[in-house]
Protein backbone atom coordinates (compact mmCIF):
# COMPACT_ATOMS: atom_id res chain seq x y z
CA UNK A 1 0.00 0.00 0.00
CA UNK A 2 1.12 3.39 -0.43
CA UNK A 3 2.31 5.20 2.56
CA UNK A 4 0.30 8.16 1.97
CA UNK A 5 -3.11 5.67 2.54
CA UNK A 6 -1.60 3.73 5.60
CA UNK A 7 -1.20 7.26 7.22
CA UNK A 8 -3.70 7.78 9.68
CA UNK A 9 -3.82 11.10 9.09
CA UNK A 10 -4.95 10.49 5.95
CA UNK A 11 -7.21 7.27 6.55
CA UNK A 12 -8.94 9.73 8.74
CA UNK A 13 -9.52 12.49 6.27
CA UNK A 14 -10.58 9.25 3.57
CA UNK A 15 -13.20 8.30 6.50
CA UNK A 16 -14.41 12.29 6.72
CA UNK A 17 -15.18 12.41 3.34
CA UNK A 18 -17.42 9.31 3.32
CA UNK A 19 -19.12 10.84 6.06
CA UNK A 20 -19.98 13.79 4.55
CA UNK A 21 -20.86 12.47 1.20
CA UNK A 22 -23.96 11.03 3.07
CA UNK A 23 -26.53 13.72 2.99
CA UNK A 24 -26.22 13.76 -0.79
CA UNK A 25 -27.90 10.50 -0.44
CA UNK A 26 -31.12 12.15 0.53
CA UNK A 27 -33.56 12.62 -1.99
CA UNK A 28 -35.90 15.53 -0.59
CA UNK A 29 -38.30 18.22 -1.48
CA UNK A 30 -36.65 21.40 -2.39
CA UNK A 31 -38.38 25.00 -0.94
CA UNK A 32 -35.73 27.25 -2.99
CA UNK A 33 -35.66 31.26 -1.34
CA UNK A 34 -36.85 33.35 -4.03
CA UNK A 35 -34.01 34.31 -6.71
CA UNK A 36 -32.53 30.45 -5.97
CA UNK A 37 -31.36 28.14 -8.15
CA UNK A 38 -30.39 25.78 -6.03
CA UNK A 39 -29.44 24.44 -2.37
CA UNK A 40 -25.88 23.42 -1.69
CA UNK A 41 -25.49 19.69 -0.05
CA UNK A 42 -24.82 21.66 3.28
CA UNK A 43 -28.49 23.57 2.98
CA UNK A 44 -26.68 26.83 1.43
CA UNK A 45 -28.89 28.52 -1.04
CA UNK A 46 -27.09 29.38 -4.60
CA UNK A 47 -28.03 32.46 -6.61
CA UNK A 48 -26.64 32.54 -10.29
CA UNK A 49 -24.93 35.27 -11.87
CA UNK A 50 -25.84 38.02 -13.28
CA UNK A 51 -26.07 37.42 -17.13
CA UNK A 52 -24.06 39.32 -19.12
CA UNK A 53 -26.99 42.04 -21.07
CA UNK A 54 -25.66 41.53 -24.54
CA UNK A 55 -25.82 38.10 -23.99
CA UNK A 56 -29.01 38.12 -22.81
CA UNK A 57 -30.41 40.35 -26.12
CA UNK A 58 -28.86 37.97 -28.33
CA UNK A 59 -30.10 34.99 -26.56
CA UNK A 60 -33.26 36.39 -26.02
CA UNK A 61 -33.27 36.60 -30.18
CA UNK A 62 -32.64 33.52 -30.86
CA UNK A 63 -34.73 31.85 -28.48
CA UNK A 64 -38.07 34.18 -29.98
CA UNK A 65 -36.55 32.97 -33.75
CA UNK A 66 -37.10 29.28 -32.74
CA UNK A 67 -39.90 29.51 -30.34
CA UNK A 68 -42.19 30.82 -33.06
CA UNK A 69 -41.25 27.65 -35.35
CA UNK A 70 -44.74 25.30 -35.68
CA UNK A 71 -43.05 22.55 -34.10
CA UNK A 72 -40.02 22.00 -32.40
CA UNK A 73 -37.41 19.17 -33.25
CA UNK A 74 -35.06 17.19 -30.70
CA UNK A 75 -32.27 19.15 -31.41
CA UNK A 76 -34.35 22.93 -31.22
CA UNK A 77 -35.02 21.68 -27.16
CA UNK A 78 -31.52 21.14 -26.73
CA UNK A 79 -30.47 24.26 -28.48
CA UNK A 80 -33.22 26.38 -26.40
CA UNK A 81 -31.85 24.65 -23.62
CA UNK A 82 -28.11 25.85 -24.32
CA UNK A 83 -29.67 29.33 -24.68
CA UNK A 84 -31.65 29.80 -21.89
CA UNK A 85 -28.30 28.15 -19.93
CA UNK A 86 -26.33 31.54 -21.31
CA UNK A 87 -28.51 33.59 -19.68
CA UNK A 88 -28.34 31.43 -16.30
CA UNK A 89 -31.82 30.51 -16.39
CA UNK A 90 -31.55 26.85 -14.92
CA UNK A 91 -34.61 25.93 -13.47
CA UNK A 92 -36.04 27.81 -17.30
CA UNK A 93 -33.86 24.94 -18.47
CA UNK A 94 -34.66 22.11 -17.33
CA UNK A 95 -38.19 22.89 -18.12
CA UNK A 96 -37.55 23.08 -21.52
CA UNK A 97 -36.26 19.39 -21.32
CA UNK A 98 -38.78 17.93 -20.00
CA UNK A 99 -41.39 19.50 -22.84
CA UNK A 100 -38.88 18.41 -25.19
CA UNK A 101 -39.03 14.75 -23.61
CA UNK A 102 -42.66 14.97 -23.49
CA UNK A 103 -42.77 15.26 -27.49
CA UNK A 104 -39.67 12.97 -27.42
CA UNK A 105 -39.36 10.10 -25.03
CA UNK A 106 -36.82 8.31 -26.60
CA UNK A 107 -34.35 11.01 -26.73
CA UNK A 108 -31.54 9.90 -25.14
CA UNK A 109 -29.75 13.62 -26.02
CA UNK A 110 -32.33 15.33 -23.73
CA UNK A 111 -32.29 13.31 -20.76
CA UNK A 112 -28.73 13.94 -20.79
CA UNK A 113 -28.82 17.13 -20.83
CA UNK A 114 -31.53 17.31 -17.97
CA UNK A 115 -29.32 15.00 -16.15
CA UNK A 116 -26.15 17.03 -16.19
CA UNK A 117 -27.79 19.81 -14.76
CA UNK A 118 -29.91 17.97 -12.25
CA UNK A 119 -25.83 17.64 -10.62
CA UNK A 120 -25.51 21.39 -11.30
CA UNK A 121 -28.62 21.45 -9.22
CA UNK A 122 -27.65 19.00 -6.38
CA UNK A 123 -30.49 16.59 -7.53
CA UNK A 124 -28.31 13.71 -7.38
CA UNK A 125 -31.19 11.12 -7.49
CA UNK A 126 -32.86 12.83 -10.63
CA UNK A 127 -29.76 13.59 -12.09
CA UNK A 128 -29.26 9.51 -12.30
CA UNK A 129 -32.95 8.49 -12.83
CA UNK A 130 -32.28 10.95 -16.48
CA UNK A 131 -28.62 9.69 -17.14
CA UNK A 132 -29.43 6.21 -16.57
CA UNK A 133 -32.78 6.89 -19.02
CA UNK A 134 -30.09 8.24 -21.63
CA UNK A 135 -27.94 5.64 -20.89
CA UNK A 136 -30.43 2.99 -21.92
CA UNK A 137 -31.87 4.76 -25.29
CA UNK A 138 -28.28 5.18 -26.29
CA UNK A 139 -27.49 1.46 -26.36
CA UNK A 140 -26.81 0.53 -29.90
CA UNK A 141 -26.89 3.85 -31.44
CA UNK A 142 -24.54 5.75 -33.26
CA UNK A 143 -22.53 8.34 -32.04
CA UNK A 144 -24.04 11.62 -31.57
CA UNK A 145 -22.30 14.62 -31.47
CA UNK A 146 -22.52 17.91 -29.58
CA UNK A 147 -22.03 21.33 -31.03
CA UNK A 148 -20.89 24.48 -28.62
CA UNK A 149 -22.44 27.79 -29.37
CA UNK A 150 -19.55 28.81 -31.79
CA UNK A 151 -20.86 25.83 -33.88
CA UNK A 152 -17.57 23.39 -32.85
CA UNK A 153 -18.28 20.17 -31.96
CA UNK A 154 -17.53 19.51 -28.28
CA UNK A 155 -18.16 15.33 -27.55
CA UNK A 156 -20.45 12.72 -28.58
CA UNK A 157 -23.39 12.40 -26.54
CA UNK A 158 -22.36 9.11 -25.55
CA UNK A 159 -19.30 10.35 -23.90
CA UNK A 160 -21.17 13.15 -22.32
CA UNK A 161 -23.49 10.60 -20.65
CA UNK A 162 -20.78 8.16 -19.07
CA UNK A 163 -18.86 11.41 -17.95
CA UNK A 164 -21.83 12.70 -15.75
CA UNK A 165 -23.06 9.38 -14.84
CA UNK A 166 -19.41 9.48 -13.55
CA UNK A 167 -19.37 12.35 -11.81
CA UNK A 168 -22.75 11.50 -9.72
CA UNK A 169 -20.94 7.84 -8.51
CA UNK A 170 -17.99 10.47 -7.43
CA UNK A 171 -20.53 13.27 -5.71
CA UNK A 172 -22.00 9.70 -3.93
CA UNK A 173 -18.89 8.33 -2.61
CA UNK A 174 -19.18 5.34 -4.82
CA UNK A 175 -15.41 5.34 -6.58
CA UNK A 176 -15.61 1.47 -7.82
CA UNK A 177 -19.24 2.71 -10.33
CA UNK A 178 -17.42 6.09 -10.70
CA UNK A 179 -14.09 4.39 -12.48
CA UNK A 180 -16.40 2.12 -14.33
CA UNK A 181 -18.07 5.33 -15.76
CA UNK A 182 -14.82 7.18 -16.69
CA UNK A 183 -13.45 4.29 -18.42
CA UNK A 184 -16.69 4.27 -20.41
CA UNK A 185 -16.50 7.94 -21.33
CA UNK A 186 -12.82 7.68 -22.21
CA UNK A 187 -13.94 4.75 -24.75
CA UNK A 188 -16.47 7.04 -26.02
CA UNK A 189 -13.65 10.32 -27.39
CA UNK A 190 -10.50 10.95 -28.91
CA UNK A 191 -10.64 14.83 -28.32
CA UNK A 192 -8.18 15.75 -25.82
CA UNK A 193 -9.90 18.21 -23.74
CA UNK A 194 -12.44 15.39 -23.38
CA UNK A 195 -9.85 12.90 -22.63
CA UNK A 196 -7.84 14.88 -20.15
CA UNK A 197 -11.32 15.89 -18.27
CA UNK A 198 -12.65 12.21 -17.92
CA UNK A 199 -8.38 10.64 -17.06
CA UNK A 200 -8.88 13.72 -13.84
CA UNK A 201 -11.75 12.18 -12.86
CA UNK A 202 -10.76 8.71 -13.23
CA UNK A 203 -7.36 9.16 -11.20
CA UNK A 204 -9.02 11.15 -8.62
CA UNK A 205 -11.41 7.88 -8.22
CA UNK A 206 -8.53 5.55 -8.29
CA UNK A 207 -6.40 7.48 -5.90
CA UNK A 208 -9.94 7.49 -3.35
CA UNK A 209 -10.27 3.74 -3.78
CA UNK A 210 -6.54 3.20 -2.64
CA UNK A 211 -5.59 1.70 -5.77
CA UNK A 212 -2.32 3.73 -6.20
CA UNK A 213 -1.37 1.55 -9.39
CA UNK A 214 -3.88 2.21 -11.17
CA UNK A 215 -3.87 6.37 -10.53
CA UNK A 216 -0.44 5.89 -11.68
CA UNK A 217 -1.30 4.45 -14.94
CA UNK A 218 -3.86 7.13 -15.73
CA UNK A 219 -1.52 9.55 -15.96
CA UNK A 220 1.01 7.74 -17.94
CA UNK A 221 -0.19 9.48 -21.23
CA UNK A 222 -0.18 13.03 -20.05
CA UNK A 223 3.22 14.95 -20.52
CA UNK A 224 3.90 18.79 -20.92
CA UNK A 225 3.41 18.21 -25.00
CA UNK A 226 0.57 16.43 -24.68
CA UNK A 227 -1.22 17.47 -27.89
CA UNK A 228 -3.98 19.58 -26.02
CA UNK A 229 -4.20 22.81 -27.43
CA UNK A 230 -5.21 24.46 -24.30
CA UNK A 231 -1.83 23.68 -22.38
CA UNK A 232 -4.10 25.76 -19.84
CA UNK A 233 -6.79 23.80 -19.36
CA UNK A 234 -7.40 23.24 -15.71
CA UNK A 235 -8.45 19.20 -15.97
CA UNK A 236 -4.80 18.86 -17.81
CA UNK A 237 -2.83 21.29 -15.37
CA UNK A 238 -4.61 19.11 -12.87
CA UNK A 239 -3.25 15.92 -14.51
CA UNK A 240 0.31 17.56 -14.67
CA UNK A 241 -0.02 18.32 -11.27
CA UNK A 242 -0.77 14.87 -9.98
CA UNK A 243 1.81 13.84 -11.88
CA UNK A 244 4.66 15.95 -10.52
CA UNK A 245 5.42 17.53 -13.67
CA UNK A 246 4.39 20.73 -12.42
CA UNK A 247 4.40 22.23 -8.72
CA UNK A 248 2.02 23.21 -6.52
CA UNK A 249 2.51 26.98 -7.20
CA UNK A 250 2.40 26.45 -10.96
CA UNK A 251 -1.36 25.84 -11.14
CA UNK A 252 -2.87 27.95 -8.71
CA UNK A 253 -2.12 30.81 -6.31
CA UNK A 254 -3.56 29.84 -3.28
CA UNK A 255 -3.87 32.89 -1.72
CA UNK A 256 -6.13 34.16 -4.46
CA UNK A 257 -8.65 36.04 -3.26
CA UNK A 258 -11.88 33.61 -3.95
CA UNK A 259 -14.30 36.25 -4.91
CA UNK A 260 -11.89 37.00 -8.10
CA UNK A 261 -11.71 33.01 -8.95
CA UNK A 262 -13.04 32.14 -12.27
CA UNK A 263 -14.78 28.57 -12.95
CA UNK A 264 -11.25 27.42 -14.03
CA UNK A 265 -9.83 28.85 -10.90
CA UNK A 266 -11.79 27.30 -8.49
CA UNK A 267 -11.29 24.03 -10.41
CA UNK A 268 -7.50 23.84 -10.24
CA UNK A 269 -7.94 24.89 -6.41
CA UNK A 270 -9.65 22.07 -6.20
CA UNK A 271 -7.47 19.60 -7.76
CA UNK A 272 -4.12 21.52 -5.77
CA UNK A 273 -6.33 20.79 -2.68
CA UNK A 274 -6.70 16.85 -4.17
CA UNK A 275 -2.91 16.86 -4.64
CA UNK A 276 -2.65 17.80 -0.83
CA UNK A 277 -5.01 15.01 0.52
CA UNK A 278 -3.52 12.40 -1.65
CA UNK A 279 0.04 13.42 -0.55
CA UNK A 280 -0.58 13.59 3.32
CA UNK A 281 -1.44 16.83 4.09
CA UNK A 282 -5.26 16.34 4.50
CA UNK A 283 -5.17 19.04 6.92
CA UNK A 284 -3.76 21.67 4.73
CA UNK A 285 -6.12 20.42 1.41
CA UNK A 286 -9.06 20.71 3.68
CA UNK A 287 -8.29 24.76 3.82
CA UNK A 288 -8.23 24.62 -0.02
CA UNK A 289 -11.60 22.69 0.29
CA UNK A 290 -13.15 25.59 2.01
CA UNK A 291 -11.54 28.47 -0.17
CA UNK A 292 -13.51 26.69 -3.03
CA UNK A 293 -16.60 27.26 -1.27
CA UNK A 294 -15.86 30.82 -0.68
CA UNK A 295 -15.63 31.37 -4.59
CA UNK A 296 -19.23 32.10 -5.98
CA UNK A 297 -18.54 29.18 -8.73
CA UNK A 298 -21.00 26.75 -7.68
CA UNK A 299 -22.00 24.87 -11.01
CA UNK A 300 -18.43 23.83 -11.20
CA UNK A 301 -18.63 19.74 -10.37
CA UNK A 302 -15.42 20.65 -8.14
CA UNK A 303 -17.24 23.16 -6.11
CA UNK A 304 -20.25 20.10 -5.41
CA UNK A 305 -17.09 17.65 -4.15
CA UNK A 306 -15.55 20.30 -1.95
CA UNK A 307 -19.00 20.50 -0.71
CA UNK A 308 -18.73 17.16 0.01
CA UNK A 309 -14.93 16.71 0.84
CA UNK A 310 -14.87 19.79 3.52
CA UNK A 311 -14.24 18.94 7.43
CA UNK A 312 -15.86 21.66 9.78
Amino acid sequence: MNRFYTSLAFLVFLAAIACTTQPAQKSEPVILPAGAEAISFSGKPLFPHKPDSAVVKRSDSLLTILRSKPSLSEDDYVEIGRLLLTENRYRDAMANYTAGISGYPESFKLYRHRGHRHINLRELDAAMEDLGKARDLMAGKPDAMEYGGDGKPTATTQHQVWYHIGIYHYLKGDYVSCAESFEKALAATKEPNNIAGASDWLYNAYQRMGDKDKAAKVLDPFTLNYPIEDKNYPYFRRLLLFKKLIKPEEIINPAMEPSTMSVQDMTKLYGLANFLAYNGEPEKANELYKKVLLTDEWLGFAYAGAELDVKP
